[in-house]
């Protein structure tokens, strides 16, 4: 029976085309696995460059899995410009739901990645943000909000040094804007290269001479190298605009107080301290040079005392003068 059915099917089998398959020698690999090869070694070169300006080697991406929201909606519906609405209406919780939304719909947004990490910042929840900034700057590496937000990022955790390649790629990206050289004005105060802070602070307030940050960290760069009729200069500009913090006074005040304005520096420090009265060494210094304020207005009117009281004192030299009208003559025998 076997037999009859393979006879039947022979002309069958032997009707269909044959497909040959010639192997790949041994030692060269075929064409296809040199162009993976190729592409592979070009990721890793991206990987040492990226990471030399301070982003580490990224594997694929595993954040869309723990953020984007799955969902089906019935008809289109834009999620990213839902969270712009929400963010200027004060939602930014809410903002968030549909960030992650958006996400699943657009995973290679690497705006809608950026702005979700600006949101978890806002909510202090500094783990997702930096997983979705991560994950924007892996989509993009140019991204600027993106470098801004890694330069920051690093900064607020005490490490200029991570944040320098981070602040100098935006500068190189967006020369013009003061936020790049805001930032690395931040990192060189970070790094105590005084001179380039004061740099980078010029350029940051011939920019945008409203910066108010950007006057207080020139100065302060300035009283670090002892430049201080230059630090007196931004740190005075700096109260005549908006924006104005306690730490701005107290840098004010010590301005002050080395250029020998004791007056001055204590009305700063007070200042300081109106701000906030838990501003430790605002409040140490205010006390101290009031203090020498104290001091020195003791003196000065216990020396005006002094000289009036030696003007209104008779001179001994006088009583003997035969003008004095109130000599009087002792007759000798």
């Amino acid at each position: 029976m076997n037999k009859l059915l393979i006879v039947a099917l022979l002309p069958l089998l032997t009707a269909c085309p044959s497909v040959e398959v010639e192997p790949a020698p041994v030692d060269e690999p075929a064409d296809d696995v040199i162009g993976a090869l190729i592409s592979l070694d070009d990721d890793r070169i991206e990987d040492e460059e990226a990471f030399a300006e301070g982003m580490p080697p990224t594997p694929p991406s595993t954040v869309l899995g723990k953020e984007g929201i799955p969902h089906h909606d019935p008809r289109y519906h834009d999620h990213f410009e839902e969270a712009l609405i929400l963010l200027e209406e004060d939602s930014p919780a809410d903002a968030v739901d549909a960030l992650r939304l958006a996400v699943f719909d657009a995973p290679d947004s690497a705006p809608t990645w950026i702005l979700l990490a600006e949101t978890y910042t806002d909510l202090n929840r500094s783990r997702q943000a930096l997983e979705c900034a991560t994950e924007a700057l892996r989509i993009d590496r140019d991204l600027p909000r993106g470098r801004a937000w890694m330069a920051r990022h690093h900064l607020d955790l005490g490490d200029p040094e991570a944040a320098r390649p981070h602040a100098e790629r935006y500068v190189r990206l967006r020369p013009e804007d003061p936020v790049g050289s805001h930032l690395l004005s931040r990192v060189y105060l970070g790094l105590s290269m005084w001179d380039e802070a004061i740099r980078q602070g010029r350029r940051t307030i011939s920019r945008d001479p409203t910066f108010t940050q950007a006057y207080n960290n020139l100065g302060f760069a300035a009283l670090q190298v002892g430049r201080n009729e230059l630090a007196l200069q931004y740190l005075e500009a700096a109260t005549e605009l908006d924006g104005v913090q306690d730490y701005m006074l107290n840098n004010l005040g010590i301005a002050y107080e080395r250029l020998d304005r004791p007056v001055d520096a204590l009305q700063a420090f007070a200042d300081a301290v109106d701000l906030d009265p838990s501003y430790t060494a605002a409040v140490v210094n205010r006390d101290r040079v009031r203090e020498i304020v104290d001091q020195q207005v003791a003196d000065e009117v216990a020396r005006i005392l002094s000289e009036q009281s030696r003007a209104e004192r008779p001179d001994p030299a006088a009583a003997n003068d035969p003008a004095d009208p109130f000599e009087v003559d002792v007759a000798t025998p």
